[in-house]
């Protein structure tokens, strides 16, 4: 394409479902396509777009997590129906030449990104549907296993970090002293997180720990394999200041098992650090933990759906600036957008003199 055709080339944005209104609200009121998802009495859906989309730079946005009642028939849609709306309206861009882009800040089946025997492949299937959809970028949040790109190699695969955001809020709000690193230690609750928790350590220069579980694979419950056993490998958490990391909290489980066993072995306060917040199972458990002064704080972002009830204990970080500021970037034809996506080491004071 011509540069000339590129300059002519609006950016439009369209928002699936109701994920993210701040997002919405930091873009011009031209720059929105409103897209009209139909459901029919049968629970059978279509897509109606606008014709301005043609030869445009087009952003579909989606939060797969979405759980706000489908105005038609009530009903809460599943990742599974959000990603078949997806599919929805490159259908209806199919003879549209427009430049397409997908944003999906929780990256749909993330978690099913290896396969044992008998498994499907969902993470890399998604994927690769994007691909023969015709979408030439794909911009997703703290990925849950980024080397599932692989399965697109040739196309543009975008994983923005919320870290330093984070990291600038949870130090402020809760006055950690990040010029004494000896006193503050991170942990991650197992050994997937660790390249996480070794990230995290190193803005602060800090040590950091994990947990290494053991699973009985023989069992299924709740989707995953029961817990058997939990160790703790590294620096002694005793009287430090601990920042428990992880890319998201699902039920929580785990990671409230693992503050536990941190504050037995006598650590002083334990924060709670993950891009996103699904609570699968209310955050009644987690509230708790925090009369109980086990846990001192939680930091989310919000770029993923959540009906948290009000708690002083979890702080929600706004991360849709951020995001903007990448789709822009994407936008303008930018080479190297690794700011924008938040993958610079930037050591804890710089990030707090920054703010």
């Amino acid at each position: 394409m011509c540069e000339s055709s590129i300059m002519n080339e609006k950016l439009k944005l369209i928002f699936i479902n109701d994920c993210l209104p701040k997002l919405r609200s930091l873009a011009l009121e031209d720059e929105i396509v409103n897209a009209d998802f139909v459901r029919f009495q049968d629970g059978a859906g279509k897509v109606i777009l606008p014709t301005e989309c043609r030869d445009q730079d087009v952003y579909i946005i989606c939060d797969v997590n979405d759980k706000t009642p489908n105005k038609y028939t009530g009903h809460i849609m599943s990742p599974d129906d959000h990603v078949r709306d997806i599919a929805r309206v490159i259908g209806a861009l199919r003879d549209n030449p427009a430049r397409k882009t997908l944003i999906v800040p929780f990256q749909p089946y993330g978690r099913q990104h290896r396969r044992m025997f008998g498994e499907s492949t969902e993470a890399a299937d998604f994927l690769r549907e994007c691909h023969y959809l015709g979408f030439k970028n794909i911009l997703t949040v703290d990925s849950h296993d980024p080397n599932v790109a692989a399965a697109i190699s040739k196309h543009n695969f975008d994983n923005m970090y919320m870290t330093n955001s984070l990291l600038r809020e949870l130090v402020i709000n809760e006055n950690i002293d990040y010029e004494r690193p000896e006193d503050i230690l991170i942990v991650a609750p197992d050994e997937g997180a660790q390249i996480r928790a070794r990230h995290f350590a190193d803005r602060f220069g800090c040590n950091h720990a994990f947990f290494s579980k053991r699973r009985d694979v023989t069992k299924i419950v709740d989707g995953k394999n029961p817990l058997e056993s939990n160790q703790y490998v590294g620096f002694s958490p005793k009287d430090k200041t601990i920042i428990v990391v992880d890319d998201m909290i699902s039920s929580g489980g785990t990671i409230l098992k693992t503050c536990k066993e941190l504050k037995d072995m006598g650590a002083n306060k334990i924060y709670i650090c993950a891009t996103f917040g699904l609570f699968t199972k209310g955050t009644n458990e987690f509230i708790q933990y925090f009369d109980k002064e086990i846990i001192s704080g939680i930091y989310i972002s919000n770029l993923t759906y959540n009906n948290i009830i009000n708690s002083e204990c979890i702080n929600v970080v706004d991360g849709t600036e951020q995001l903007m500021t990448c789709i822009r970037a994407i936008h303008a034809r930018k080479e190297n957008i690794s700011e924008e996506l938040g993958m610079s080491k930037i050591a804890v004071r710089e990030l707090v003199r920054k703010r």
